[in-house]
């Protein structure tokens, strides 16, 4: 396996770090997952720029500064091809929707059932692979029949 998967996880909760941190060690200590935290959309957003091997983002919709749903809306603008999880209370089914408008690839209720964590960071882990192995395989092609591959970095392509 390559480098692990990097997950931004964005909360304003003050345990969430922690609580994230000691509920997914099973995944952390072999190098599944490696885990970055934010405690807004400011934050987090300053986080994408500066680091380039952010895959996913979790976050929750309501916090300071900057929401989840404005969040949701300035990621594809820093990274296009970072997948985005929304976590939201049970029953707000108008955010949700907003968030599943906007470009979120799935999301999550709270109080957070943290195997149903894992479970969709690995359906959103897999979904990235198949993406990323289908871009492989297009600048494959492309190269071999003479044309020049894209020279747009992958993680960008996304954008077109």
């Amino acid at each position: 396996m390559g480098r692990p998967y990097k997950i931004l996880m964005v909360d304003d909760e003050p345990d969430f770090e922690p609580l994230v941190t000691q509920r997914m060690r099973h995944r952390i200590r072999p190098g599944d997952y490696c885990f970055v935290f934010a405690n807004n959309g400011v934050d987090a957003l300053d986080l994408l720029q500066e680091d380039q091997d952010i895959d996913i983002v979790v976050s929750d919709i309501n916090m300071p500064h900057m929401d989840g749903l404005t969040l949701l809306e300035q990621i594809p603008r820093v990274d296009p091809s970072v997948r985005a999880v929304i976590l939201s209370a049970y029953g707000d089914m108008k955010n949700i929707r907003t968030a599943m408008r906007r470009g979120a690839f799935d999301f999550i209720t709270k109080p957070i059932d943290f195997n149903d964590l894992e479970e969709t960071i690995e359906r959103t882990r897999h979904h990235l692979d198949a993406w990323r192995t289908a871009l492989s395989s297009r600048d494959a092609l492309v190269t071999a029949q003479g044309e020049p591959a894209s020279s747009v970095d992958p993680r960008r392509e996304a954008e077109n």
